[in-house]
């Protein structure tokens, strides 16, 4: 069976990118967290909210505030394989929607997985699980539908969706709030590099946290055939 690879998950756009810039953490949640006075230091700590936030999603493959990504696959799964072999996951959970599916064909026309008509009707569904640890969502054709076959060329198939827990801060879990507020701490106490030799620790059981967060977010190995690879 040839196997689906994911060459790119790329970011296209996030609300964290606004003007003013939306983050996970906000302002006063952090300074009341570190007992900062006053507001010299609001733009540095602002800074740690952001580094805090992107240590976050690099240790639990989630995506915290709503963005745009798009991955890039080889293939879509074979036709007549078997059902759990016709999902295919997304990275960065909790997911929100999925904007697009398109393909290049055979003779590298990009093309969208729609019924053709106008509006169009998508041919496939989506499962969109929720919660602080939301295990990923994935796509499969609708009912009486199967994947189109792509052309042979690398990243033919492209999926473009949306994902995150919102638009706010507010929307953050609790839990993950508390690890970014404990991360705005360490940084806040270490601000320059500490002596040679010198061990500095994570805050008591912030890893054990955001273990929690990165297993939830792995791909289901039981939901994949041993013949479909995982994407990252």
């Amino acid at each position: 069976m040839r196997p689906i690879l994911a060459l790119t998950d790329t970011l296209i756009s996030t609300v964290a990118g606004g003007s003013p810039p939306v983050r996970a953490l906000t302002l006063a949640y952090a300074k009341l967290a570190i007992r900062a006075l006053g507001t010299t230091d609001d733009e540095l700590i602002g800074v740690w909210i952001d580094a805090a936030a992107s240590y976050f999603e690099q240790q639990t493959g989630r995506q915290l505030l709503t963005a745009t990504r798009e991955v890039w696959l080889d293939a879509f799964p074979v036709v007549g394989s078997p059902w759990y072999e016709q999902r295919i996951e997304l990275p960065r959970p909790p997911l929100q929607s999925v904007v697009s599916i398109t393909y290049l064909d055979g003779s590298g026309v990009l093309r969208s997985f729609t019924d053709g008509a106008s509006p169009a009707t998508n041919l496939f569904t989506v499962s969109k699980p929720v919660g602080p640890y939301a295990a990923r969502g994935f796509v499969e054709p609708i009912a009486g539908q199967t994947w189109p076959i792509a052309g042979t060329v690398t990243g033919a198939v492209r999926i473009r969706y949306t994902c995150g827990y919102g638009n706010t801060a507010a929307d953050v879990p609790p839990l993950a709030r508390g690890v970014l507020s404990s991360l705005v701490g360490h940084f806040d106490t270490y601000r320059t590099p500490v002596a040679v030799g010198a061990v500095i620790d994570l805050p008591y059981g912030m890893q054990s946290i955001l273990d929690m967060f990165l297993w939830s977010a792995l791909p289901s190995q039981t939901l994949r055939g041993p013949a479909v690879w995982p994407l990252p």
